[in-house]
């Protein structure tokens, strides 16, 4: 009977350890495959544009007519604008890329760093944009960390840490809002530029603004009536009266 219990106990304790070493087997691989990096290639920018994504906006917003941003411009802008060094008491992003497909969900590449630890990341993408709020929508989904795929909650987890302290981006689980509104400053006054279309094309991204041509004639107008305004058009006006007068008395 002793040795009957003793026997029992042995097969407890070697299914237990066998288990074990399978647990950890199992987590070892997850860690290896989680720190694998084999898309250095593919978040790392090497064509950067000249043009910038801002100055395209503005250009194609004279007149709210549909234009074109380029993958390139897309990602200039988004590695100065959201990209910082590492620094392993913080989580950010040092390089970031985005790949735009039409018949095919967009991707982003990316390399990570959250509490000291770098990671290679990417995921594909779908966007939807607010007209009403101006807010653009970037949704991520089937997610990789190294090799190794993550469900929702991890993803949304890292999400979370990275847009810690970013202004104008909102998480949301798994999808990162982003303002999709720019102010410019001119003296005292603004002129607000709205994204109001974006659509994934092969290499680029359909948009259309508001047009900036009525808010610009009512900066102007609003200028003018200001006492600023009026000094400035009294100067040229009292120029031009002395450059006539001039021409008469020679």
């Amino acid at each position: 009977m002793a040795k009957s219990k003793r026997k029992t106990g042995i097969i407890i304790i070697t299914i237990f350890i066998l288990i074990l070493v399978a647990v950890i087997i199992f987590i070892c691989r997850c860690i290896a495959l989680a720190f694998t990096d084999n898309i250095k290639d593919k978040y790392t920018l090497n064509e950067k544009s000249e043009n910038t994504f801002l100055k395209t906006l503005l250009v194609g917003a004279a007149f709210g007519k549909e234009f074109e941003i380029s993958e390139a411009e897309l990602n200039t802008y988004i590695n100065k604008k959201y990209c910082t060094d590492y620094d392993g008491n913080n989580s950010g992003v040092d390089h970031i890329m985005v790949y735009l497909h039409e018949k095919e969900p967009a991707e982003i590449y990316a390399h990570i760093y959250i509490k000291g630890f770098r990671l290679a990341v990417r995921s594909k993408l779908s966007f939807s944009l607010d007209t009403e709020t101006s807010t653009l929508s970037v949704g991520l989904y089937d997610a990789y960390v190294g090799e190794l795929g993550i469900p929702d909650k991890v993803l949304s987890y890292i999400l979370s840490r990275l847009s810690e302290n970013k202004e104008h981006i909102i998480v949301s689980g798994t999808t990162i809002n982003v303002e999709a509104k720019y102010t410019y400053k001119i003296k005292d006054y603004d002129i607000d530029l709205y994204i109001r279309n974006f659509v994934s094309s092969d290499g680029k991204v359909m948009c259309r603004t508001n047009s900036l041509t009525g808010q610009a004639l009512k900066v102007a107008g609003e200028y003018i009536s200001s006492d600023e305004g009026k000094e400035a058009l009294s100067g040229i006006y009292n120029k031009i009266k002395d450059k006539v007068v001039s021409w008469f008395s020679q």
